[in-house]
């Protein structure tokens, strides 16, 4: 059976951008945040903001249209098979950041920004440095988890794009 440009398109779309983006948190991760535990808690702390800043106005996006092209695919593929509920947890898998950072995430977020904009007096009143670079710590395995949440939609998407 012929595959469609559209789903082509769909499916190099979704598998694409979750994976590039999963990775890209994935590496937040495992390389700004070693940087961070490097430096002063007072400068980490004031870049750790701008990080969140930015972060949150690309990644919900992309793992949003990551999401929309496998429920697409969901959509177009034949009622009750099975490739239709493996695009919906591509679906699931993709869009699961945005539940797992309010829910999960965003109790460490926001001591981190809290402690932050007050500073060094901040960062006394938090229980001392140890007790920031332990958020920091944290703060990188839950976006660790969080990107791979969002790889494993991608895989279950290159799964269901490669399933005969």
């Amino acid at each position: 059976m012929a595959t469609s440009l559209q789903t082509l398109s769909l499916q190099a779309f979704g598998i694409g951008t979750g994976f590039v983006t999963a990775g890209a948190i994935i590496a937040l991760s495992y390389s700004t945040v070693p940087i961070f535990l490097a430096h002063p808690n007072e400068v980490s702390l004031r870049h750790l903001r701008s990080l969140f800043s930015s972060g949150s106005h690309i990644f919900p996006q992309l793992a949003t249209a990551a999401s929309s092209a496998f429920s697409v695919l969901a959509y177009n593929a034949p009622t009750g098979s099975s490739l239709r509920n493996q695009y919906l947890l591509a679906a699931a898998g993709a869009i699961s950041i945005a539940p797992f950072t309010i829910f999960v995430m965003k109790p460490t977020n926001m001591t981190l920004k809290e402690i932050g904009e007050q500073g060094e007096e901040g960062i006394k009143k938090s229980g001392g440095e140890q007790k920031v670079q332990e958020l920091l710590r944290r703060f990188g395995r839950l976006n660790a988890i969080r990107g791979g949440l969002l790889a494993l939609g991608a895989a279950v998407g290159l799964k269901a794009a490669l399933s005969p």
